[in-house]
């Protein structure tokens, strides 16, 4: 029961539900941006649940955890879209009048710390820049090309074929190697590859 009542006390207090929240939200984003892995999923899932549960205990302003949510979108779509900052800037604005705005401005004991909004202010910005940033822009790169593509592809020799010659599969010239002759101009087939060089047959 001690457990029970000291997560309680904790959920009572508005910088450990902010936290919550904030770490839940972030969880959140880095799920939608690397899906598959489970841990943010999961962390997500239980931030958020912890969060929520702090926020029917406390005073919320709905509007204030709007801006919140809000900020985050933005963040978000900035790395979607060309802003130059703009989206940036006003996740930033939002976030800021959020946290101030969650549990009251106006009642001391229900304020979240000046402190910590700015601090989560930085990791936020640090989050969404660097981390979320470096797993978009991976997610963007061309798939790595396999070179056994060419395997069983058809070419044409460039060269008669006595053994070793030279084909062209595609836009690209190889060296080739074939168990029989091959005269100049006839269409191949690729049936190995071993390094830089096809071994070919004809089609």
């Amino acid at each position: 029961m001690q457990l029970v009542d000291l997560l309680w006390q904790l959920l009572i207090n508005p910088n450990i539900v902010y936290l919550l929240l904030v770490a839940g939200l972030l969880s959140l984003a880095l799920a939608l941006t690397t899906p598959g892995s489970g841990a943010p999923e999961v962390g997500a899932a239980i931030f958020l649940t912890l969060a929520v549960l702090g926020l029917f205990q406390l005073p919320t302003n709905i509007f204030g955890l709007a801006l919140i949510v809000l900020s985050f979108i933005l963040f978000m779509l900035d790395f979607q879209w060309t802003s130059h900052g703009a989206l940036t800037v006003g996740g930033i604005v939002t976030l800021v009048g959020g946290s101030l705005m969650l549990f009251g401005f106006n009642v001391e004991s229900m304020r979240v710390s000046f402190w910590l909004i700015g601090l989560t202010v930085i990791i936020t910005v640090a989050f969404f820049t660097f981390i979320v940033g470096a797993a978009l822009a991976t997610r963007h790169l061309p798939p790595k090309q396999n070179p056994d593509f060419v395997i069983g592809t058809v070419g044409e020799a460039k060269t008669d074929i006595l053994n070793e010659g030279t084909v062209q599969v595609g836009n690209e010239l190889w060296s080739a190697e074939s168990d029989e002759t091959i005269a100049a101009g006839t269409k191949v087939t690729v049936v190995q590859r071993n390094g830089l060089k096809l071994k070919v047959k004809k089609r």
